[in-house]
């Protein structure tokens, strides 16, 4: 590359720190002009909110938050997107014996969320009634009619 075309390229990093999630981001775009670089972070940002409404177990609503609340009573309707993730995730369960289970979220979040709220671990009675529904195998993906489990 001829040195005058290194001398015209001003590419630069910009970044933005969120909370989104629950979680901190930092998200960086490498661009030549930072009104394109942050309509490309906004994208980002569009995206993940969408992905958070789809599965967050804050929402009555999401479709998560359905499949946790019907748990081993009924089957949930989810889109082919959910169903996907809920598929990779049994052979990452699979994968790991267990230690990654994505069923633990049917655990009621009084008794068992890990913030900075929670002060005490719930009895031992209590957290046994809790995690009776947490085991990945019990995971029925129903492939042959709409997207379900």
């Amino acid at each position: 590359m001829p040195e005058t075309d290194l001398l015209q390229h001003t590419s630069q990093v910009f970044k933005r720190v969120l909370r989104l999630m629950g979680n901190r981001f930092e998200i960086s775009v490498v661009n030549d002009e930072e009104e394109t670089a942050n309509q490309h972070i906004d994208a980002a940002v569009e995206e993940i909110r969408r992905i958070e409404k789809l599965l967050t177990t804050f929402d009555p609503s999401s479709q998560t938050n359905q499949v946790n609340q019907f748990a081993g009573e009924r089957p949930v309707k989810v889109d082919r997107e959910v169903f996907d993730l809920i598929s990779r995730s049994k052979i990452i369960s699979q994968l790991t014996q267990g230690a990654f289970d994505i069923t633990y979220g049917s655990v009621d979040k009084r008794l068992w969320n890990f913030d900075q709220e929670m002060k005490t671990l719930p009895d031992a009675e209590t957290a046994a009634r809790m995690v009776r529904l947490i085991n990945y195998r019990n995971v029925i993906l129903d492939e042959k009619k709409e997207p379900s489990f």
